[in-house]
């Protein structure tokens, strides 16, 4: 029996395109300057959730935004402006909400609703966490995604 198909695509394989992945960037070091965190490659995605867990408490006082680079058109926007990530512990979060866009909040309380996410069209090219100190602590990053093509995939960063 064959697999019914939507245009020529199986509707299984059509219907795993559509849905909404999750990449996790595990090692993610509070360094002095640029850290690659996801590569975009193959088309465009929708950004649906982008967060940071501190899974290894931060030591002394930094800052960190959040950039993108895109390959076509060249440009470096950033996504965030910058937030104090001073000596904030294990389970500290940071998140994006539609309430201030643009704005990287952390959160020290635990669990957080959720409602009201902001998202981001994203090209192909690469997030990257922006810190001004090298400090001890780790993020884990987390991106949620839709790709916008069949060839759309995001991998967390080396």
């Amino acid at each position: 029996m064959m697999a019914a198909t939507l245009n020529g695509i199986p509707e299984d394989i059509g219907l795993m395109k559509s849905m909404e992945v999750c990449v996790e960037k595990a090692d993610g070091a509070v360094l002095n300057g640029s850290d690659p965190l996801f590569v975009i490659t193959g088309g465009p995605i929708a950004i649906t959730r982008l967060f940071g867990v501190v899974t290894t408490a931060v030591v002394d006082a930094a800052n960190c935004h959040i950039d993108a680079t895109t390959v076509t058109p060249a440009a470096t926007t950033a996504m965030s402006t910058d937030v104090a990530i001073n000596d904030d512990a294990a389970g500290t979060t940071y998140t994006f909400t539609a309430a201030s866009p643009g704005v990287l909040t952390p959160v020290t309380n635990g669990v957080q609703l959720a409602l009201g996410q902001i998202a981001w069209l994203m090209p192909i090219g690469t997030i990257y966490a922006h810190c001004n100190a090298a400090r001890v602590g780790v993020i884990k990053w987390y991106i949620v995604y839709q790709p916008l093509s069949p060839n759309s995939v995001v991998t967390a960063a080396a």
